[in-house]
Formats: structure tokens, sequence, C-alpha cells
């Protein structure tokens, strides 16, 4: 049996048929390119305009508005690990009777603490009808800076000898110096001086063997070039603790002639 191989659809078509095809199937695929291209295109062109509609947003925003969000998203990001930690805080140092202390450019070394009927060469005199008597703080200083300076500053908070204060005494004390009794001297550059400083006090307020805290002053040396000019003490800070007993000096005797 002969059997006939089936014949080409294709054979049978007009040339100028199937080219007109062709054409067609070739103009829908670059029809479709466009398309993509064109998407494309599209969606690049939103991207841009995004990006520069973020970038026109954070121009606008206050750069403490930024490193305030930064700060939060740190803080945020610290919490999940643990959190801060406390900074370490450095204490204050305690200093004995006799030990030296060097703040505010002054050596500042406390001899003792007196309570005393008699003024003395002290910058203050009690009231004997109201029995009043004087604390005293006895206090060997030397200025180290190189130009003289006053004890006292005469400031709410002050950076020098009369910024020395007692805890329990809101009031600043009077300085002198212990050997003649001028008061409120000038401190000159290298030249020890012994100063006192003197409270008035009730009869009842101390009594000998009470414990004394005392805080003395440390602050920063500056050099003004504007509105204040010359050397200056600022932002002052205890700068370290004295504690001892409170020692009662008596009045004198006079000495009395047998006759």
């Amino acid at each position: 049996m002969t059997t006939t191989a089936p014949r080409d659809p294709g054979s049978g078509r007009d040339p100028r048929i199937a080219a007109a095809a062709d054409a067609a199937a070739t103009a829908d695929v670059d029809k479709s390119k466009a398309e993509v291209a064109q998407a494309e295109a599209a969606r690049t062109s939103a991207r841009a305009k995004l990006l520069g509609w973020a970038r026109r947003s954070i121009d606008l925003i206050p750069t403490s508005w930024l490193l305030t969000g930064a700060g939060a998203i740190l803080l945020a990001a610290t919490a999940i690990f643990g959190g801060l930690e406390a900074a370490a805080v450095d204490p204050t140092p305690e200093v004995a009777v006799g030990e030296m202390f060097a703040g505010s450019d002054l050596e500042m070394t406390v001899v003792g603490v007196e309570l005393r009927e008699e003024r003395g060469n002290a910058g203050l005199s009690p009231d004997e009808e109201k029995d009043e008597r004087l604390l005293v703080v006895v206090v060997d200083v030397v200025n180290t800076f190189p130009i003289p300076r006053p004890a006292a500053s005469g400031k709410t908070v002050s950076p020098v000898i009369d910024g020395i204060l007692i805890d329990g005494l809101d009031a600043k004390a009077t300085v002198s110096l212990a050997e003649d009794g001028e008061g409120s001297p000038m401190l000159q550059p290298d030249v020890p001086a012994r100063l006192l400083l003197t409270w008035i006090v009730a009869p009842d307020d101390y009594e000998e063997g009470d414990e004394i805290l005392l805080t003395l002053p440390d602050s920063i040396h500056y050099v003004g070039k504007n509105v204040t000019r010359g050397d200056y003490w600022a932002d002052v800070v205890v700068g370290a603790t004295v504690t001892t007993d409170l020692v009662e000096v008596p009045a004198a005797v006079d000495e009395v002639v047998m006759p």
C-alpha cells in the first residue's frame, strides 16, 4: 500500500499574504518592546520624583530635629541591648586637717576649727550681752597664681577663701589675717598667709567636740577679652571636704597680782 505524504499547508499560500503576516507579527513584537520601555521610563521618572521630594523634605527639617531623632534612635537601640550604663562620677576628695588641697590656684590647708569667746584678730566681735561666740576656721593659704589676689571676692558663690563654707551655715565668713586682723587681705604670689574665717553663732549653736564639715572651693581660671577683662575664676564647685572636731578656746584670764 502506497501512502502519500500530507501536503504542507503553507506551501500553497500566496507569498504576499505570508509577507503581510510576518510584518504584522514583527510590528506586534516592536509594539510590546516599546510598551515595556515606556513603562520602565515611567517607573524611573517616578523614583526620581520621589527621591527629589524626599531630599527637599529633609532639607526643610531643622538640624536639631534630625539630631534629636538620631538620638532617639540611638537610645532605643541602646535600650534593646541592655540600656545605658551610668557614667562613673569621681567622688569629692576628702582631705584631713593639716592636709593641703589645691583649688582655684590656691593651696589651702585647714589647721583647725575653734569656738571662741573673744575676738582676738578675728574679723567679727561677739555681743557679750547676748553671749554670742565666734566660730573660727584657721587656714593656711598660698596664692600660686603669679599676680596678687584678694582673699575674699564678695560674691555669693566665691572661688577664693571666703568660698570655704561650713555645712549648716548659710552665711559666708568674714576673712582676716591671723597675725594682725587685717580684713579681706590681698594674697601675694607664693607668700604663705594664715587666715581666720569667722562666723558669729548663738551660745547654744555649737559646743566643743561637735563634728564640723567644711567645703573647699575649686574653679576654672579664665581670661576675659570682652565685657569682663583680665583674669577671673568661675564655674565654682566643691573641690574637697574636711571633717574635724570643734575645739573650744577659753577666754583669756587676766593675771591677778596678789597684794
